[in-house]
């Protein structure tokens, strides 16, 4: 009768030792795996920053950071650097942002009654090209508070009519400018999809980083 023997046990040291090797190889391999896309999910957030933020600088568009893994951890973490947090947080979980360092600092020069924990929105004061107060503009006002004459600056409530609180420049015939005016802090809602851009970054591009860093793992031994 005709047929076909298939012998097997020839091959099967050599697959035991290819199995073992891999088993060893796992932990590093998906660790290798892990970080490698943990880096191609902060470079796409970093980049869907220009997309979702309106005109973000430099700065914000460097928001995220990556803690790498290790064989014995194997959790690649993609976060907002803690510095850069204030400033995107709200737009990644919606609600009422915090408070800006500008805003801290103004406030902790008050002459006058000005409602904590309000926003500060500029009114003439100069902007960059990203629609910020730039920071010599900040400590340009910040030294110019608590003094007296043209040019001075009053933070707080100016006295009689109605005008709001804020940071007040003081010009020629007693009249004051609004540099900045005091509102309740705006609320944000969720525009970042930080949770939707990492999942198809790692649905993607983690089995191929696997197979690639396994491949190689097993054949330096």
């Amino acid at each position: 009768m005709a047929g076909l023997t298939v012998d097997i046990a020839s091959e099967l040291p050599k697959a035991i030792r290819w199995t073992d090797a891999m088993t060893r190889q796992l932990p590093f391999s998906v660790s290798q795996a892990l970080n490698a896309v943990g880096f191609d999910a902060r470079k796409a957030l970093n980049g869907a920053t220009k997309q979702y933020f309106d005109r973000p600088t430099p700065f914000v568009q460097r928001s995220f950071m990556v803690e790498k893994s290790n064989k014995r951890n194997l959790i690649a973490t993609v976060y907002p650097e803690r510095r850069r947090l204030p400033y995107i947080e709200k737009n990644i979980i919606g609600g009422r942002r915090g408070q800006k360092p500008f805003e801290l600092k103004l406030q902790s020069l008050t002459t006058g009654s000005l409602p904590r924990g309000n926003a500060l929105v500029p009114a003439v004061v100069r902007r960059n090209t990203y629609g910020n107060v730039g920071l010599a503009t900040i400590k340009g006002i910040g030294g110019r508070v608590a003094t007296s004459g043209v040019n001075s600056v009053f933070i707080g409530r100016p006295r009689g009519g109605n005008r709001a609180p804020g940071v007040y420049e003081r010009r020629k015939n007693g009249k004051l400018r609004p540099l900045f005016i005091s509102v309740p802090k705006p609320a944000y809602r969720q525009i970042l999809p930080l949770t939707d851009i990492g999942t198809k970054v790692v649905e993607r591009r983690f089995s191929t980083y696997l197979r690639q860093y396994l491949e190689q793992n097993v054949a330096r031994g």
